[in-house]
């Protein structure tokens, strides 16, 4: 039976705050956070908890220097007593380039990329305080000063496409995966492609953990939780780059009714275009007993399935209340 944490994502820190609180008081295992200012809301989760495990799902790797992460990682772990895990993305080149204003390697290769980085900070921990010399492809470092830490630093990897779901399994701790996972993309992609990546090392199973995102809409009536989980669904599955998804579900006719719709700019029409079959294998919706009920099909698939409430085509209290359903539908399970 996987482990439950929850994600506040995109919300205000404060609000943030007390969910991560209740969950913690509700015995969730851990709290996860996104976004540029993810090791910041680590810091003060970590000084507003005692137990509860935090991690970023996710910081997204070229917003900061190497040495600027690690150093973060490290003072996070001092401040959590060693509770964190840090979940890193490669960035996604237009939002790199648009968004940031990152250009040239760091927006490109993003599987070769993230392996090397994850890499360079194995490499820099393992030093024991000795000088850092690195000069490789995407990062050239030397006579950085040496760092030492009490404490691991645990690294997950976001990924989807079969090149980094590799290297995930090469280098990573862990995937987070993406909320549009869907039943047969975890089952004939994701776990399987993982499992080649720890072969080429030579590492265990029982070396990796396996977290998704899981869109959660718990609602006293079905329909209204099933449109929210569409209209997001629909949201995040809009790019072509997760067309993979749609092909591991047989979704072409609805591939192409997600997209007409998304270019309509109305979220409604989107949530129209997703089926029943996409929802219940991608998403958690219902009463607190359809979800109960649901929620098994990650047995023996996830180590973790990390709940978060739709956010996207709903208004801010109603995402509030679909996290007070889900602490209140998993708490102390």
């Amino acid at each position: 039976m996987p482990e439950y944490g929850i994600a506040p994502l995109e919300i205000p820190i404060n609000e943030g705050l007390k969910i991560v609180q209740e969950a913690e008081a509700a015995g969730f295992e851990s709290a996860w956070v996104s976004g540029p200012q993810g090791y910041v809301r680590l810091a003060a989760f970590a000084q507003a908890t005692k137990k509860i495990k935090l991690g970023t799902a996710v910081v997204v790797q070229p917003l900061m220097n190497p040495i600027a992460h690690i150093v973060s990682m490290i003072d996070l772990q001092e401040l959590s007593g060693g509770r964190c895990m840090f979940g890193i993305g490669s960035g996604v080149k237009p939002q790199l380039n648009r968004f940031f204003g990152i250009f040239g390697d760091q927006a490109e290769h993003p599987a070769p990329r993230v392996q090397e980085f994850i890499e360079l900070i194995k490499h820099v921990m393992s030093l024991n305080g000795e000088p850092v010399v690195w000069e490789k492809k995407f990062f050239q470092l030397r006579g950085s000063r040496g760092i030492v830490c009490n404490h691991s630093l645990p690294i997950y990897l976001a990924a989807v496409n079969k090149f980094a779901l590799k290297v995930a399994g090469r280098v990573a701790d862990g995937l987070i995966g993406h909320p549009i996972n869907s039943m047969q993309h975890l089952k004939n992609s994701v776990l399987p492609i993982i499992g080649e990546g720890l072969q080429e090392r030579s590492r265990e199973r029982s070396e990796f953990n396996f977290s998704s995102d899981v869109i959660t809409a718990i609602h006293k009536d079905r329909s209204i939780a099933r449109r929210d989980a569409a209209k997001n669904l629909g949201f995040y599955l809009s790019p072509k780059a997760f067309d993979n998804i749609f092909e591991a579900g047989g979704w072409e006719k609805e591939k192409v009714e997600v997209r007409e719709a998304f270019r309509t700019g109305d979220l409604e029409n989107v949530a129209d275009a997703i089926s029943d079959d996409m929802l219940d294998s991608c998403c958690l919706y219902g009463t607190p007993q359809d979800v109960r009920d649901q929620v098994s099909r990650y047995d023996g698939i996830l180590d973790r399935v990390i709940f978060f409430s739709p956010r996207h085509g709903v208004e801010h209290e109603v995402n509030l209340q679909y996290y007070d359903g889900i602490i209140e539908t998993f708490g102390n399970k």
